[in-house]
Parts: C-alpha cells; structure tokens; sequence
C-alpha cells in the first residue's frame, strides 16, 4: 500500500509535490497501488518513486519525470504521456498501458520520441516463466516457425495445381516408395496436416513474441526486427506496412485454398442450397462430413491466432538510449581495464625474462 504521507501529498497537486521532493531528496515516493486515476500530475517530479499496482489511468503526466520509476502492474491506460521522461524505468506483463497518447507503443515497453526514453520490461522475469532477454532463444522459435509454415505453404502449393493444371491424380514419394493422390484425397490430408503443422507455428511464433517482450538493446532489436521472414519482420513505413499486412493475409490465410474442392461452385453461385448439401454430403472423403466442418473451424482459429501474432510483431523492439549510452560506458571502461592489465602483464613478462637472462 502507499505511504499515506505521500499520497496526501501528491494529491495537492504537482506545485507542493515538487516542493517536497526538492525538500526530501533522499526520500524513494512510495505510492505502491495509488488511486491516482484521471490526477493532474503534469511535470511531476517522479523520479525513481514507487509506482507498482497504481492506477494512474487517464492521468494527465505530460512532461513528468519517470526515470528509474517502478512501474510494475500500473495502469496508465489511456494517460497522457507527451514529454514523459522514462529513462531506466521498468514495467511488467501486468502493467496495462492500452490507449495511452503520447508515446510509442513497443512489444517491450513505451517510448518518448521527445525525451528518446523507453520504459522496458523488466529482464528479470518471474522464476517459473522460462522466458528472459535472449534473442538467439527469440529467433531459433523464430526459424522453427518458418520452417514449419513454409512446409503448410507448399501442402497449399500442391492443391492449387490441381486447381490450374486439374490433373487426375498426382503421386507424392514417402519413404518407402509412393502414393497416388486424388484431389478430394489430397486436400483431406492436407488440411489435418495444415492444421498439426499451424499448431506448431503458432506455438514457435508465440514464443518468439514472449520472449521479444523481455529484450531491450539495440542488437536484438536489429536481430529480431529484422529477421528475414515476413511474419514476423518490423515494418515502419506506412507504405510498408499495407502491404506487409496484406501479404500477411495471403500467408496466413493459405488453407482457405482447401475450401475449393469440398464446394460445388456453381451449385452456389445459382442458390441451389439442396444440390451444394448433395454435393457435400457425396464427397467421397472417410467422415468427411463430420470431420471437414471441425478441422476448418480449427484452421481458422489457429491462423487468425498467428495473424494476430504477426501484427504483435509490427510494433517495435524498444531501448532505452540513456541506459545503452551506460552500457557502452561501463564497456568502455572494462576495456580500458583490461588493455591496461594487458599492458602490466607485458611489461612483467619483459622484467622476468631480462632476470632469467642476466
């Protein structure tokens, strides 16, 4: 709970709050699960105050200062945020933060174009998550998913070439020699092997995205960002974006091409309702009437899952350029270091070896 002091004070508004923060500056604000909701606190002066389980939704915070703020399980949903400070502040999975106006919305986190601040994901997460800041865990889910929906791509390939070429049958090898496929054969396996494969992918994908969640440097920002898959890859251009987005749709929506078979188009096209339920029923599939209706509601789940996830992916991976400006700091300093340990254990050498040669 919040320290009934400070949450008296800070309720009195912004002038008298950063009276007493420049009064106490030894003083950490503890104003953990705050009722704060819709409170004026422009250029508040907020600075490594405790923040964890409080409700500043639809607060006015323009210009305030965050840095080193805790901001595990607030909601800031829908506040303003122009000029926010956020440098070295840290969020969570539970802080809500949907809505919010001035900043940018990253997969990790928030970031002030203004302040070129970003408020992360803590890297520490709970101990039985598995997840953390590792990118080469991030792209090898990555890679696990691409492989495994190029392979339903090519099922999906298939089909449409009976589709142009309508040929009778096509013979597709196995490991002990081969098997002649009919059309209405071939698209029934293929849409349970769609649907095994796409679980698959979404899974890989979803983890890919969780731990995306938990990076905050500008190498896995470049690794993951980048990574050569257009399901996953960041755009930022708006003129990028549309028509990643639609190229996403054609990839992820690909089973549909699975439907053409199991459908009497002309039947459909004329309103014959009798004649498109004949022709569903006689299709010369094993359960096919109970079991198609099932698989393709699975489909459609599951690839409307991954499309979601795919559009997880088009929102930035954010980092804080005050806390790597640190890093390459504190880099800069162990390199010194050891090239000047380096340097000693040279000249010690040299001394040891003029000894043993006198």
């Amino acid at each position: 709970m919040a320290n009934r002091e400070h949450l008296d004070i800070i309720r009195q508004g912004t002038a008298v709050w950063n009276s007493w923060r420049t009064e106490n500056p030894g003083i950490r604000p503890d104003l953990r699960e705050a009722a704060l909701e819709g409170a004026d606190l422009r250029e508040a002066n907020l600075v490594d105050a405790n923040l964890n389980g409080a409700v500043l939704r639809k607060a006015m915070l323009s210009g305030a200062d965050l840095s080193s703020a805790d901001l595990r399980g607030t909601d800031l949903s829908g506040a303003s945020l122009d000029g926010v400070d956020f440098s070295r502040s840290t969020i969570d999975i539970l802080t809500s933060y949907e809505g919010v106006q001035g900043c940018d919305i990253g997969v990790n986190g928030l970031y002030s174009s203004v302040t070129d601040s970003a408020a992360l994901m803590r890297i520490d997460p709970p101990g039985n998550s598995m997840q953390g800041a590792n990118a080469e865990a991030v792209i090898e889910s990555l890679k696990q998913a691409r492989k495994l929906h190029t392979f339903s791509l090519l099922l999906a390939g298939i089909a449409m070439l009976f589709i142009v070429i309508k040929p009778k049958t096509i013979t597709l090898p196995y490991l002990a020699g081969s098997f002649k496929f009919d059309e209405f054969s071939y698209t029934f396996l293929a849409t349970i092997l769609s649907t095994m494969l796409l679980t698959q992918v979404s899974s890989f994908l979803d983890s890919a995205l969780q731990g995306a969640h938990y990076l905050n440097d500008r190498r896995a920002a470049m690794l993951v960002g980048h990574f050569p898959w257009i399901l996953s890859k960041f755009e930022s251009h708006p003129s990028n974006k549309r028509q990643s987005k639609i190229q996403r749709i054609f990839l992820v929506y690909h089973p549909l091409v699975y439907l053409y078979f199991f459908v009497n188009w002309a039947a459909l096209f004329s309103g014959d309702w009798q004649a498109l339920l004949d022709h569903y029923r006689e299709l010369p599939v094993v359960l096919g009437e109970y079991m198609l209706p099932v698989f393709y509601l699975i489909l459609f789940l599951i690839c409307r899952h991954i499309f979601k996830l795919s559009e997880g992916f088009q929102r930035p991976i954010l980092f804080d350029t005050e806390t790597e400006r640190g890093r390459r700091s504190d880099m800069e300093r162990l390199a010194e270091a050891v090239e000047k340990q380096s340097h000693l254990t040279t000249e010690l050498f040299e001394l040891m070896s003029k000894r043993s040669s006198s």
